[in-house]
């Protein structure tokens, strides 16, 4: 278990798909993913609705203590999943909204106001894709062995 107090967790149970002891990376194949009914940012969230098909990497210190096949748990924090709200609903949800208004004022045309926030959007999610090695970075579960 990684060395970190959580006072709000999120939990998701799953089992080892594949360990990377070099990199210290763990593949987690999730098998609790429908227990996400009840959070807000499950219609998001790249865990919720997939059921155990999911696969999740996690970077840990001591892969060695793990094994294939083994039953774990992945802890987060809630200040984390704020966090991927903010990301991925609330930014471009203003980034949208500021665009369409800008354009509108600017242009008085609210076709061109409209493909402008969908443009400024998928430009917000290709810049996220473009750097989600240095995001992953920021949301990163803790691993913990089932007893």
């Amino acid at each position: 278990m990684e060395d970190i107090e959580y006072v709000d967790r999120i939990e998701h149970e799953g089992i080892i798909a594949g360990i990377n002891v070099k990199t210290g990376e763990i593949k987690v194949r999730l098998t609790d993913a429908d227990d996400c009914g009840g959070c807000p940012a499950a219609a998001v969230c790249s865990i919720s609705g997939k059921g155990d098909k999911e696969l999740v990497r996690v970077d840990t210190l001591h892969p060695d203590r793990f094994s294939v096949g083994e039953r774990v748990r992945l802890v987060g924090t809630e200040r984390m999943h704020r966090r991927a709200i903010v990301i991925g609903t609330v930014i471009p949800c203003v980034a949208m909204l500021a665009v369409m208004v800008a354009v509108y004022l600017l242009t008085g045309s609210q076709p061109a106001a409209a493909l402008c926030g969908l443009g400024a959007t998928m430009f917000f999610f290709v810049l996220l894709y473009l750097m989600r090695d240095r995001v992953r970075h920021e949301f990163r579960f803790a691993i913990e062995k089932l007893s």
